[in-house]
């Protein structure tokens, strides 16, 4: 019997409101897990095992949004391309390929390090990439 993926594996040994409800993404950079409804994500090499992946999951409180204080969270542009341990160190626009980059500063925190990428990713003008045309 095949179950959907959110019930697949909880990720999260707390109550049923905080599980991180797990997708599998397949993105231009790669596959992701990714929560449906916290969107916190991470990279899931072709090598990786599902359940090895989805532990990282587990010391983060999922926190559905209620309302959102950027675009970032549900705006499906906006993935995190590298990782330094548990830290975003690196996220992409999927439209216009731009790259932003964690600061030194943040290197050990996690969660402020995502609110700044998706903050410099809520500052970006957006532009699609000119095709060239021969």
């Amino acid at each position: 019997m095949v179950l959907p993926m959110e019930f697949a594996m909880p990720a999260s040994s707390s109550p049923p409101s905080s599980r991180h409800r797990i997708a599998i993404l397949a993105s231009p950079v790669g596959r992701l897990l990714q929560c449906r409804d916290c969107k916190l994500t991470f990279v899931f090499p072709d090598e990786a095992y599902y359940g090895r992946i989805a532990k990282q999951f587990e010391p983060h409180l999922c926190h559905p949004s209620i309302r959102t204080p950027g675009r970032w969270r549900t705006d499906s542009r906006f993935v995190i391309v590298r990782y330094e341990g548990k830290v975003p160190a690196m996220a992409s626009c999927a439209k216009c390929e731009r790259k932003f980059f964690t600061p030194t500063t943040l290197s050990r925190d996690a969660i402020g390090a995502e609110e700044y990428l998706g903050h410099k990713f809520d500052l970006h003008a957006c532009a699609e990439i000119a095709e060239k045309h021969p």
